[in-house]
């Protein structure tokens, strides 16, 4: 896969004094190179995926990561023209929220526990490692490393073993594997869309990555990449800078998929094959249907949540530990107000990227990530196993901050941003 990079010079101007002649202006600096770019990105990326690989790579991944991010969060606490700072105070302000209840009521199980440690130390990190992320090279980057990311584990998905018809990569569960090669086709996609990678090696690397999902047999990702590669197309469309034939190529192509997998069902692995042709039995008569069944009244009568951990008790659903569906494992156990701000904050982040995709194609791209994930979380996982999700957000607050925006676009009220401000990514 070939990057273009579009990277242009500095421009050298001139201004006038309140009392002399003009005289030449300091170039502007370079918001960092190609290497800083990817470090950036391999931080993110090993935060998200490094549990999809064998136990030994994973911890060493995660590791790299803590040591890559780590100093880099600090540089961009500390660097003046940063917008790290507005991500941070966001994240740590929805994390507090998340965290309030099992301060109130501490987790009285083991799994309790476990969940509450696990979301204020590695779902948190992930999240605010976010930040390293200064603009609109480091996502395009970041898009990159994480298709480089699902390439492997594609590779990996085929040429395994299946376990129970199911492939697994390196032994990972097959529904976080599903998603993180899932999250990459949305990636390759949009830097398809971006003239970043071409025709060519987009059409192989989405074939790959597509026989793979299909391979783990997940039905959650797999629509939540359908979900996600229409709303991708879509933002495309509603971009008032560019409009190319490469959105309606991408748009003919997923219609030609859709009828593909219309004319020809049998193609498809069995589990797919039932959600396809009989949506009613597997939606209905299913363990997850039944976990939606006793998880509505539960929210119903503890406004104040069960406390984190507690779902399987007071469900008497003994075998589960939570209900495989974020948006109602947080009003469950959380709470109706914590559960309530946090769907609310996604739906504001959601807005506001719909309305920056007139402007800003970076902004469509998170969009379809955000979108994906809030399918994947509705359909498997809990709350830490939402840790893309909570990226996807804190990818948002970036975007709207107008981190990602190219020099001189229009931002708030009319207002341009200046050429020559510096720490704005080209």
């Amino acid at each position: 896969m070939v990057m273009q990079d579009n990277r242009r010079s500095s421009a050298i101007g001139t201004v006038r004094g309140a009392a002399g002649p003009a005289r030449p202006e300091a170039p502007v600096r370079r918001t960092g190179g190609l290497v800083s770019a990817v470090l950036r990105a391999t931080a993110v990326v090993l935060l998200l995926n490094f549990d999809q690989f064998t136990r030994e790579v994973g911890r060493g991944f995660l590791i790299a990561a803590v040591v890559l991010a780590v100093p880099l969060l600090l540089h961009e606490i500390l660097r003046p023209s940063s917008r790290a700072r507005t991500v941070i105070f966001w994240v740590l302000v929805v994390f507090g929220v998340l965290a309030l209840p099992g301060f109130l009521h501490p987790p009285e199980t083991d799994y309790g526990r476990q969940k509450f440690l696990l979301l204020l130390t590695l779902t948190m990190f992930a999240t605010l490692a976010i930040a390293v992320l200064r603009g609109r090279r480091d996502v395009e980057m970041f898009a990159a490393v994480f298709v480089l990311s699902g390439v492997v584990l594609a590779i990996a998905t085929l040429t395994g073993d299946p376990q129970d018809g199911r492939a697994d990569g390196f032994g990972s569960n097959p529904i976080w594997l599903a998603r993180a090669i899932g999250g990459a086709l949305v990636a390759l996609t949009w830097l398809y869309l971006q003239k970043r990678v071409a025709a060519w090696w987009a059409a192989g690397l989405a074939v790959l990555l597509g026989l793979a999902l299909f391979a783990t047999g997940s039905r959650g990702p797999l629509l939540a990449t359908v979900v996600a590669l229409f709303v991708l197309v879509l933002a495309g469309f509603r971009l008032k800078l560019r409009r190319g034939r490469r959105e309606w190529v991408g748009l003919g192509l997923m219609g030609a998929l859709v009828l593909a997998v219309i004319a020809m069902p049998s193609l498809l692995p069995p589990r797919v094959y039932a959600l396809l042709v009989d949506p009613s039995e597997e939606m209905v008569g299913t363990a997850r249907a039944e976990m939606r069944d006793v998880s509505v009244p539960m929210i119903a009568e503890h406004p104040g949540g069960v406390g984190y951990g507690n779902w399987s008790d007071y469900s008497g659903m003994l075998v589960h530990n939570y209900p495989h569906n974020l948006w109602l494992e947080l009003p469950a156990e959380a709470g109706w107000l914590v559960g309530g701000a946090f769907i609310l904050a996604t739906l504001v982040v959601a807005a506001g990227l719909w309305r920056a995709t007139r402007r800003d194609p970076v902004a469509g791209f998170v969009l379809a990530v955000l979108a994906f994930n809030v399918v994947a979380v509705s359909t498997s996982g809990d709350v830490n196993a939402g840790r893309p999700l909570f990226a996807a957000l804190a990818l948002g607050v970036l975007v709207m901050a107008g981190a990602t925006l190219r020099t001189g676009m229009p931002v708030r009220g009319g207002r341009t941003r200046p050429a020559d401000r510096p720490g704005v990514p080209g």
